[in-house]
């Protein structure tokens, strides 16, 4: 097994390269603004700078990121300067990759609204393509926990969804 360090500006550039939109998308989901999220995003990279980081493989760097940013992002919800920040923005949204560009908006919208345990599950299953053991993992619950989140999380977007398309 080769280990992976960032132990210069070099092998930093590579990191953030790698590693840097997925960062993006997720903490924007978590945000809900172009800013805050870039602001996010900046911090976790930061982290990187500052740590004498060794990860074991790419899949280790990501699931590092993942964890971290999540973890930012909930600690600055949770700060009274967020409290009363209107929702997405939809020029900010970053881009998802699909064909012919639908509007994936309103599924954006419904995933932002999830509880934060619902909406952890599915950015990491559906986003980020851990399987149910490692959200588990990483999470510190059991994968049929998961599983079960994963499932009342899926029930919640088609009933927030199918309200929308009554409208």
């Amino acid at each position: 097994m080769q280990e992976i360090a960032v132990r210069n500006a070099t092998d930093f550039e590579k990191f953030y390269e790698r590693h840097w939109k997925n960062v993006y998308r997720l903490c924007f989901t978590y945000m809900n603004n172009k800013a805050d999220a870039e602001d996010c995003t900046e911090d976790v990279f930061v982290k990187v700078l500052k740590s004498n980081l060794k990860f074991k493989d790419e899949i280790h760097e990501r699931k590092w990121l993942t964890v971290v940013a999540a973890n930012l992002c909930k600690d600055r919800l949770k700060s009274a300067s967020r409290k009363n920040v209107s929702s997405l923005d939809e020029e900010d949204a970053p881009e998802v990759a699909a064909p012919e560009k639908e509007d994936y908006s309103d599924v954006l919208q419904a995933i932002q609204e999830l509880p934060t345990k619902l909406k952890d599950v599915i950015l990491m299953y559906y986003y980020e393509g851990y399987p149910t053991e490692d959200i588990g993992k990483l999470l510190k619950r059991p994968s049929s926990t998961v599983r079960n989140q994963l499932r009342d999380a899926r029930n919640l977007l088609k009933e927030k969804l199918e309200k929308t398309i009554r409208r």
